[in-house]
């Protein structure tokens, strides 16, 4: 059996690497007696798989695993999400089937800065010049008397790290709100074809 969990990883904990972030998992999973299906061979591991790594200072509250099972209880989850610190929170899981990653296509991502965000800046990835406003599916705008919002999607295969947007001295604080598929938000996709544990 599959379950996918959904993870909040926020506050301080969004400075953890991505390995720390597995680790943390994964001790997680063990601590809450989970009864997990392991790989085989000389140096067996929990059969988990993650979605794609966000760097390190992005707040990711789409931070999906997908674990294999025995079996799963509500009590299962409920020790699991006592076991978590707050800013690495459980947010839901699901029974399911279907492989996430081979259903997200992009990501939807919040920027909360003191400047507005240069759509035209130029980003050097993998030795080539990459167009910032080239890689979005989308955006939308909105600025306040503090703080301006800039709210964008982009296309898994073309993620940039949000943090090259930002100017040096400023505030910034950019949020993966979302993993997104070909039929809207993940969540909604595992609420509609999957069952909530």
């Amino acid at each position: 059996m599959k379950i996918v969990l959904r993870f909040k990883k926020k506050g301080m904990r969004r400075f953890l690497s991505t390995l720390e972030s597995i680790k943390l998992v994964e001790r997680s999973i063990r601590r809450a007696d989970f009864p997990i299906v392991f790989t085989e061979g000389f140096h067996p591991k929990p059969k988990m798989s993650f979605l794609d790594a966000m760097p390190v200072g992005v707040v990711n509250l789409a931070f999906y695993v997908e674990l294999f099972v025995k079996n799963i209880s509500e009590k299962h989850i409920e020790t699991l999400k006592n076991i978590l610190p707050k800013d690495f929170a459980l947010e839901s899981a699901w029974i399911f089937d279907g492989n996430i990653n081979e259903l997200v296509n992009s990501y939807r991502f919040l920027v909360i800065s003191e400047k507005p965000v240069d759509l035209e800046k130029t980003i050097l990835k993998k030795n080539k010049k990459v167009s910032f406003k080239e890689s979005l599916l989308d955006f939308e705008v909105s600025s306040g008397k503090k703080y301006h919002i800039f709210r964008y999607t982009q296309k898994r295969e073309k993620l940039i790290n949000p943090l090259l947007l930002a100017e040096e001295g400023t505030f910034f604080l950019p949020i993966c709100e979302e993993a997104m598929t070909g039929h809207g938000p993940l969540s909604s996709l595992l609420e509609r074809g999957g069952t909530r544990v």
